[in-house]
């Protein structure tokens, strides 16, 4: 998987201390999945005992659009 990163995800990583590991652990296994109100898709996954949410394109899966805990 060839995962790429908005501007904004990379700001959000960056402010949350948030790793590249931390979400790439989170897109092939979320322990939640739903649709955001855009229709993105919303996949949280807890890594190391920290909760890590992560937002994709909703037409490409591998474009991280923002990232949270």
């Amino acid at each position: 998987m060839a995962v790429r990163y908005t501007a904004h995800a990379r700001e959000q990583m960056q402010r949350r201390s948030v790793s590249e590991a931390q979400v790439e652990a989170v897109l092939p296994d979320p322990d939640i999945r739903y649709s955001g109100r855009n229709g993105n898709p919303v996949l949280i996954r807890w890594v190391g005992g920290r909760r890590i949410k992560v937002v994709v394109a909703h037409d490409d899966p591998e474009l991280v659009i923002t990232v949270g805990d």
